[in-house]
């Protein structure tokens, strides 16, 4: 009789050992998994917080550029005048250089590139660097140009057809040039737009 109950003694403590391994077994697994469920969680709050710091990013940049061309625009506009004006005198002192030169009149040439000159200074604030080397160079081509057409009857005594035409054909690229950079808006919206008869 006695065997029994120091059997059932014995596997009380053994049973109790295995319970309490399972609650172990069990606290461990619930550990576990609500690490895993945590981490998975963490990963999606992160991934959300950059979602919508990107989201944020791209709204802000493309407020930014919409601030940016709203400003250009209301410059665009406030400086019409000014940009009409010093267009205007400087295809003034280009075709005032063509006379003079067609009439080989020097001092009037002169008059007429000096007031070229003034225009192209006061142009050159709207200009990009590259459109500014680039009227620069044309400038002083078409000044050249017209001081040797303009020369003495010694040196030089009609103006051919043939220069007529070049002269004509530089105040055309000209005005190409400058009016688009002048006056249309959406010329100065391209990032990279290149000076006219660039190559």
């Amino acid at each position: 009789m006695t065997q029994p109950k120091e059997a059932a003694k014995n596997r009380f403590p053994f049973i109790s050992l295995i319970f309490v391994l399972l609650a172990f077994a069990l606290a461990a697994y619930m550990a576990y998994l609500n690490y895993q469920i945590t981490k998975v969680a963490g990963a999606q709050l992160v991934r959300s917080q950059q979602l919508q710091e990107q989201a944020q990013s791209k709204f802000m940049d493309q407020y930014s550029e919409f601030l940016l061309r709203q400003a250009k625009l209301a410059r665009f506009e406030h400086s019409f005048e000014v940009r009409q004006k010093y267009y205007a005198n400087f295809m003034a002192g280009l075709s005032d250089s063509w006379q003079s030169t067609n009439r080989k009149d020097k001092a009037g040439l002169d008059n007429a590139l000096n007031e070229l000159a003034k225009a192209y200074y006061g142009l050159e604030p709207f200009l990009e660097e590259g459109d500014r080397n680039y009227l620069k160079k044309r400038i002083a081509i078409f000044h050249n140009l017209a001081k040797q057409l303009a020369a003495g009857p010694k040196e030089r005594e009609v103006v051919s057809l043939e220069d007529k035409s070049t002269m004509n054909r530089m105040i055309d690229d000209f005005q190409v040039l400058l009016y688009p950079i002048l006056f249309d808006p959406a010329y100065n919206e391209q990032p990279d737009h290149q000076a006219a008869g660039q190559p």
